[in-house]
């Protein structure tokens, strides 16, 4: 359905949504003061809903615009020579297009920061092998809220295992497990399991087991590089970053 055709269904949702708002007040008063009641009830809703819409509408514009505003000054150029970048390279306009569509719905700063900061690295450099990159960060920025970002504070000091070509010193002591991330942040331990599991299943948590353990209750977690990637750009510019265990 195109956004033209969409217009007159949403004005009959909420059409249908004011009168059913102002029924349910008439009934609930009652009587002929009931019937007044409900009828009056159903316009006023409509002017509401419209006053609402804006707000939204104008919020969401506000969100993007800043997104957008960030990327030109991390970039250190003009608005015009953005768009002028981004018009020349399809993938490009592409990402921002999503960037742009992500910041309007999320109300954490942060995260729409990181968006900027994102779209910021992916104009700088262009390739091909690197926007992928970026499409990934961009996706994981979507997805994560602040449980999942003071887990990934929490667990950035964690030593990852090395490559599998390094030498792997056995005094060292590698990752870190759930109950350890819950002692440190008491506030991750409701729904820790799941919100570790989602970082996992964006690519920013990795395991960090060096060798064998059976059940999986203390195995060790450390951070990806896409993790920290994405830790950086959270944090970028904003050392008193919302969402850390020691931020107020």
């Amino acid at each position: 359905m195109s956004k033209k055709s969409d217009r007159p269904a949403a004005e009959g949702v909420k059409q249908a949504i004011a009168a059913s708002a102002g029924t349910v007040a008439g009934s609930l008063i009652g009587g002929p003061v009931g019937a007044v009641v409900g009828a009056a009830t159903g316009p006023a809703l409509v002017a509401s809903f419209d006053l609402l819409a804006a707000r939204i509408a104008a919020q969401r514009a506000s969100r993007g615009n800043e997104v957008m505003r960030e990327v030109s000054h991390s970039l250190g150029i003009e608005p015009e020579e953005l768009e002028a970048r981004l018009l020349a390279d399809e993938r490009l306009l592409e990402l921002a297009w999503r960037v742009v569509d992500a910041a309007q719905d999320i109300s954490l700063q942060q995260k729409r920061r990181a968006l900027a900061h994102a779209l910021a690295a992916a104009v700088a450099d262009p390739a091909p092998a690197r926007l992928d990159i970026w499409e990934l960060l961009q996706t994981a920025i979507r997805e994560i809220d602040s449980p999942h970002i003071r887990l990934l504070h929490v667990l950035s000091p964690a030593v990852p295992l090395p490559g599998p070509l390094e030498v792997r010193p056995e005094e060292v002591k590698y990752g870190m497990s759930l109950p350890d991330i819950c002692s440190i942040d008491p506030g991750l331990e409701l729904g820790g399991y799941a919100i570790l599991q989602k970082l996992i299943s964006l690519g920013l948590v990795e395991s960090a087991l060096n060798g064998l353990m059976f059940g999986d209750a203390h195995k060790p977690y450390a951070l990806s590089e896409l993790g920290r990637t994405l830790l950086g750009l959270l944090i970028e510019d904003d050392p008193s970053t919302p969402g850390r265990p020691d931020s107020a």
